[in-house]
């Protein structure tokens, strides 16, 4: 990874190579289906012990661009080769949108797997997995490579056949549920995947950076009183700004000495604060948050009674997927639907750390350059921007900026509609549903016919967008705009200028704005793009800048109020400066994310690797002597004086096997901690050869794997209980997170001798007399 590459460099490298494969365009024509086939075994076998040349490359991207031409009808053009070198050295390739990617990912694909790799191809969408499934599938299956779709809902047969597949296509949620789920299980043999190879991922920037503010969690259901999120609920309807404090920022809230007082009184509690009241205090800021911080048809909408969240970014729906620790019950008592059982934490991996543990590791996008540094410095990944096979052919018109966002509605209206009265399809994009369900009053009032996409009706994402480039459409979109799908032309509207992208506010990313304007302009075609904002928008409305402030009150005094934009390079300044920082702020919030999580990650990796271990053993043996050996000679230590440790022996004599222990007080008084563990161990060993080998094995494996995995499930409510607090008790000059590394590895420690300590527990209090065999 060279932080100082030069892509154009590399690009105009690789367009040599790429030149080279179409030179030897003819060198497979003349063999069949079954040749080609024999060819694909040839380099699996080769490839096992042999490192693929510069000249076994070509051979191999050409008999590749020869069977997609056979198969799909398809010639894979020179700058889509180059996306497919890009991809193989394990980079992102940043490539327009119309320019074929998914006929690229079958080079990479195809050569991965005669390296010998298991390959996952993950997509943003089950619809999108399906579909090129379906289509590059195809390709690989004709030059017989097996190909499998990881879909969700499949029990663990199926999900073990389609783990044997060479070539597997699915979502991120379903392959990182695949990895919790395997390592949850009782036997080896029920786990399914088949190890984490190499994975390309479409649409890098939408998994890699939107999704990963959300991690993946498995959980089941925690006993909590409800009633209390309802009860927190009307507290704070009855707060008002004084009682409060936010860091939009940081999306912080916190109560000030008023509404510490309001909530006390409520509460009927002296002090919020001590520890039998955290329960109340942690629901309070959950509503708080809930109420203050998370804004309806933004981050959420509620569909049919249910809360569902909403990708920020993509403006999808995230059905089965629910804010964590309290927040997702916050939000159902807000909105006044049934507040669900909170849920506890049975195992999590944030989509970062998923995404590092593969051996190798590619993407390709439309957008990725402007979060070039994220992508190093997270996944070690550089981008490549592959120029386009013709040249971008849309006129991308300066932003008209109005005093107030009614005025930018009516200039929206009458843009449409003088567009939609001359035919041309128009695609509106919208960053939140609510500016979507706006603009579309506005038009319905206007008489102008048009579709809806948002979080609301996404199930007909691909139908609506497929229609998008329709003579006279008028397509109203949130950020998601038909990822993956491209938006076809007719030759009508190719003699109307293409498709027009109009953008009613500015994103808070770049890469989002981008990504809107790439939906016109395919291929070649014609096309248009301008956004239309105004100073009352939130991204500029939220901007903390003294300069913006003071351009803005002279601004207002100038208003002419004659609806016409105030066009100005300082405001288009402002703009691209409010967007950097919000883009700085949320790379920390991820990058926070990630570090908070790379705590438990480690300790994770611990208890993963230990439990297969456990696993693959038929029996534990020399394990679970060496673990009576230190909890024996642990828990008898010297007291301060005879009569305490008379009284801790008693104590200790009962946790390590009661009345069957089989020393008296005097004669371990005589013993060096070390000699006891020995002794419990010879004990412990006359008692095991009383029952059948295969039996205590079968007891000691299942008993440790059961204290495993309840005492872990304990230490990550512990450990998210701790998150949340360790802002509140960071003072002074203290990190949080040196302080949450500190406190966790602490808590790791305790977990790690409370599951030994009840397994040396349980193993002395094994009884072969009541045993029933049969």
């Amino acid at each position: 990874m060279n932080q100082n590459f030069d892509d154009r460099k590399i690009v105009k490298q690789y367009r040599e190579t790429a030149r080279q494969i179409v030179k030897k365009e003819d060198l497979y024509t003349n063999m069949d289906q079954s040749e080609l086939m024999k060819q694909t075994q040839i380099w699996r076998d080769k490839f096992q012990t042999q490192e693929i040349t510069m000249r076994d490359k070509i051979n191999i991207f050409t008999l590749v661009r020869e069977a997609a031409k056979r198969v799909l009808g398809l010639e894979a053009v020179i700058v889509q080769l180059i996306g497919a070198l890009v991809l193989g050295d394990g980079k992102i390739a940043e490539m327009k949108t119309g320019e074929g990617k998914t006929l690229v990912s079958l080079f990479v694909m195809y050569i991965e797997v005669i390296r010998g790799n298991r390959v996952h191809l993950v997509t943003a969408n089950e619809y999108l997995a399906h579909r090129d499934r379906e289509e590059i599938g195809q390709v690989l299956e004709y030059l017989g490579i097996s190909v499998a779709l990881n879909a969700a809902g499949l029990d663990k047969r199926q999900k073990k056949a389609i783990y044997t597949a060479d070539v597997i296509y699915g979502t991120t949620s379903e392959f990182g549920f695949d990895y919790l789920r395997d390592n949850m299980v009782r036997s080896f043999e029920d786990k399914v995947q088949t190890g984490l190879d190499f994975v390309l991922i479409d649409e890098a920037d939408s998994i890699l950076i939107d999704e990963a503010r959300t991690p993946l969690l498995i959980s089941d259901r925690k006993e909590e009183d409800l009633s209390l999120y309802l009860k927190a609920n009307k507290l704070v309807k009855t707060m008002l700004q004084d009682d409060y404090e936010i860091d939009e920022h940081k999306r912080l809230i916190w109560l000030n000495d008023a509404g510490i007082e309001k909530a006390e009184r409520f509460w009927q509690v002296r002090s919020l604060y001590t520890a039998e009241n955290q329960p109340l205090l942690r629901i309070t800021m959950l509503l708080l948050r809930a109420h203050f911080l998370m804004q309806k048809d933004k981050d959420y909408v509620v569909l049919e009674e249910e809360v569902l969240i909403v990708d920020p970014h993509t403006g999808r729906a995230l059905p089965g997927r629910r804010f964590n620790d309290g927040l997702h019950q916050a939000i159902e008592a807000k909105e006044e639907v049934e507040v669900h059982e909170e849920s506890r934490t049975l195992a999590t991996i944030t989509i970062q750390n998923y995404f590092r543990m593969y051996q190798k590791i590619a993407g390709m996008t439309g957008t990725a350059k402007t979060e070039e540094e994220e992508f190093r410095q997270i996944y070690g990944l550089d981008v490549v921007v592959i120029p386009t096979n013709l040249r971008v052919n849309r006129e991308d018109m300066p932003d008209d900026v109005f005093y107030t966002e009614k005025e930018k509605g009516r200039a929206i209206v009458y843009e449409v509609s003088w567009r939609h009265a001359k035919g041309q399809p128009t695609l509106i994009g919208t960053s939140s549903i609510k500016s979507n369900e706006w603009i579309s009053s506005l038009l319905t009032k206007a008489g102008i016919p048009h579709q809806i996409l948002n979080a609301k009706n996404h199930a007909q994402e691909a139908e609506i967008i497929a229609k998008a480039g329709q003579p006279g459409m008028v397509t109203l979109a949130t950020n998601m705009a038909g990822r993956g799908t491209d938006i076809k032309l007719s030759s009508e509207v190719y003699k109307l200028g293409g498709l027009a992208v109009i953008g009613t506010e500015r994103h808070e990313s770049r890469r989002i704005d981008l990504q809107l304007m790439g939906r016109s302009g395919r291929r070649g075609d014609p096309g248009f793009s301008k956004f239309m904002v105004s100073i009352e928008d939130e991204l500029l409305d939220q901007f903390d800048n003294k300069r913006w402030e003071k351009f803005r009150i002279k601004l207002k005094r100038k208003h002419p109020r004659d609806g016409k934009p105030v066009n100005s390079p300082k405001i288009s300044r402002f703009i691209v400066d409010a967007q950097k920082r919000i883009e700085g702020a949320n790379y920390d919030l991820r990058k926070d994310l990630l570090s908070y999580d790379e705590v438990i990650d480690l300790q994770r990796k611990i208890v993963y690797k230990e439990r297969d271990e456990v696993l693959r053993r038929n029996k534990l043996g020399v394990s679970s002597e060496k673990i009576l050996r230190e909890v024996a000679s642990k828990v008898f230590r010297e007291a301060q004086s005879e009569e305490e440790q008379e009284e801790l022996f008693e104590m200790q004599k009962e946790l390590l096997g009661g009345t069957k222990f089989p020393y008296t007080f005097d004669q371990v008084t005589l013993m060096e901690p070390q000699e006891v563990g020995e002794k419990i161990v010879a004990w412990h060993n006359s008692v095991r050869r009383k029952f059948p080998a295969d039996t205590i094995a079968m007891i000691e494996k299942e008993v440790y794997l059961n204290l495993m995995d309840q005492m872990w499930v304990i230490h990550l409510d512990e450990m998210v209980q701790l998150r949340e607090g360790i802002h509140l008790r960071a003072y002074g000059q203290q990190d949080p997170l040196v302080m949450y590394q500190k406190e966790g590895a602490a808590l790791f420690e305790k977990f790690q001798a409370d599951y030994h300590f009840y397994f040396a527990h349980a193993l002395l209090e094994l009884d072969p007399d009541g045993l029933v065999v049969g």
